[in-house]
């Protein structure tokens, strides 16, 4: 199976410029979930994202706002809702969140595993059987791409599909980090 390269953050397919160009905004899928920690947050996009959970959350929102187009105010409110029912989610299994993490001493938070959810993906176009399809959110969960509309997060409980994104995953991972150098590595040099 081919995966697909999902273009986001456009209204339409460019015609002047290639599908695969790297200019566009797109992200290269694999068999792993795409989610909010998959790629780093580009550093130009933290702003006050250092300060405490609460701000990185909204960093994010804002980042993400950056790909619905400039008047769109249906689909901010989509993301707006849709990361609110992600803090709502582990807000819920706190204490069955925390208790799994008791064993780092606090280095970890149950706030920390928002950063597994999905990562959504505005106004995002790509190719299926040939043909390009669009959706005004997608969402890569490794096997399949997942369209839904801003309104099907307005309720404030996440779809099943959406459910306990922490599952299969070893430890919370941020997005608020730097990317290495290539030909950097965290191997040690010795045996």
């Amino acid at each position: 199976m081919t995966l697909p390269r999902i273009l986001y953050g456009l209204d339409r397919l460019p015609s002047t410029i290639a599908a695969d160009d790297a200019r566009l905004p797109a992200v290269d899928v694999s068999a792993a979930p795409l989610r909010l920690n998959s790629l780093p947050l580009p550093a130009a996009a933290w702003g006050a994202g250092g300060a405490d959970h609460a701000a990185r959350m909204e960093a994010v929102r804002s980042w993400l706002f950056a790909s619905c187009g400039d008047y769109n105010e249906g689909l901010r409110r989509g993301i707006t809702h849709y990361l609110n029912a992600v803090a709502a989610h582990v807000e819920r299994h706190r204490v069955t969140l925390t208790a799994a993490l008791a064993r780092f001493h606090g280095l970890y938070q149950a706030e920390d595993w928002c950063w597994s959810a999905l990562r959504p993906l505005p106004r995002a176009l790509w190719q299926h059987n040939g043909a390009w399809v669009r959706a005004d959110l997608a969402f890569w969960n490794g096997n399949e791409v997942i369209t839904m509309r801003p309104r099907d997060f307005e309720t404030g409980d996440l779809p099943m599909p959406f459910q306990h994104f922490w599952t299969g995953e070893t430890l919370p991972l941020s997005p608020f980090r730097r990317t290495f150098p290539e030909g950097v590595s965290l191997r040690p040099s010795f045996p």
